[in-house]
């Protein structure tokens, strides 16, 4: 008795499917070559990207050294125009102080002839008030004087008239007294005092 094996209908579709799928050598060896060929492609764009970098890196450092050395260039022209700017600034400061100076000396002397012509007025003007004070004052003096004198040369006559009328009762007084002294001389000697006068 025979026995017959039978291939499983999946197996015989593997198999075709493997067979289809199967890799010649050519193809490995293609593969193989493509698989170096990148690897040159991948070590010879290293290689140029790190001269590149290389360059790259040089190429910055330059334009690093360009830029500084432009922009040191421009801060000392900014800085030589700045110099210029404030020595203008300076010169024109100057001028307007000069300017103002000589207007506030200006105005200073005009305020000062003012003043002085103010002053000599008020001057003018007080003297001439004293003078006419003072010639009241003097005035009211002598009116003052002139009556004090005429008031003491009043009260001298008052005190001369007095002085007569008194000096007179003195006088009067003393010939009543020697009249009598010769009265009671001349009736102590019994003449009588009728008829004799002193």
């Amino acid at each position: 008795m025979s026995v017959t094996y039978t291939i499983p209908k999946f197996m015989t579709s593997l198999a075709k499917l493997a067979k289809e799928n199967m890799v010649t050598n050519k193809e490995v060896k293609a593969k193989k070559a493509a698989k170096v060929q990148r690897a040159k492609d991948v070590q010879r764009n290293r290689t140029i990207a790190t001269k590149m970098d290389k360059e790259l890196t040089k190429l910055e450092q330059i334009a690093d050294k360009e830029e500084a050395k432009q922009a040191k260039a421009l801060a000392k022209e900014e800085a030589n125009q700045a110099k210029v700017l404030a020595k203008e600034e300076a010169k024109q400061a100057k001028v307007l102080a000069k300017q103002s100076a000589k207007e506030e000396a200006k105005q200073a002397k005009a305020l000062a002839k003012e003043e002085a012509k103010q002053a000599k007025l008020e001057a003018k003007q007080s003297a001439k008030e004293e003078a006419k004070q003072a010639k009241e004052e003097a005035k009211e003096e002598t009116k003052q004087a002139k009556a004090l004198a005429k008031e003491e040369a009043k009260e001298e006559a008052k005190q001369a008239k007095l002085e007569a009328k008194r000096q007179a009762k003195t006088q009067e007084q003393q010939q009543y007294s020697r009249q009598d002294i010769i009265q009671t001389i001349c009736e102590k000697l019994g003449h009588g005092g009728g008829g004799i006068f002193l």
